[in-house]
């Protein structure tokens, strides 16, 4: 799978599909667990495609604005959504524009969206408001 995924109905037991957020290698956070009743989840990372050149490391996602490949520290972006393909496009944009301006922008479209960087050697962990709530 591409890290995109649909929770549609519920199972046998009444009880929504739920579904683990994997975290990148070498973060240490705990899988995030959510139910995906009537949601999608698209997760964007770079720890699955990219490449090394001369030394550097190179993901699969290309900043539009530079047209290079990013290196912005961002690990992964998660983002729930009623549609996935929508989930997808803004984990996307939030990994694109990085974890403080990605969570600005995911705040004030009321997305729920998780993101995790790495700044040489330190891993963070911030969610949006939305997303926070659904974990209550």
């Amino acid at each position: 799978m591409g890290g995109e995924l649909v929770g549609a109905g519920v199972k046998p037991d009444g009880q929504p599909w739920w579904v683990d957020i994997e975290m990148p290698p070498g973060a240490a956070f705990p899988p995030l667990r959510l139910a995906l009743h009537g949601l999608a989840v698209a997760t964007t990372g770079d720890y699955r495609r990219w490449f090394k050149a001369d030394g550097k490391r190179f993901i699969h996602t290309i900043d539009p604005r530079t047209g290079c490949p990013l290196a912005n520290g961002v690990a992964s972006v998660t983002v729930l959504h009623p549609e996935c393909m929508t989930a997808d496009a803004y984990a996307t944009a939030i990994t694109v524009l990085g974890a403080d301006e990605g969570l600005r922008f995911a705040n004030s479209l009321g997305l729920a969206a998780h993101v995790v960087s790495l700044d040489g050697d330190a891993w963070t962990e911030a969610m949006s408001l939305a997303f926070t709530a659904m974990l209550d």
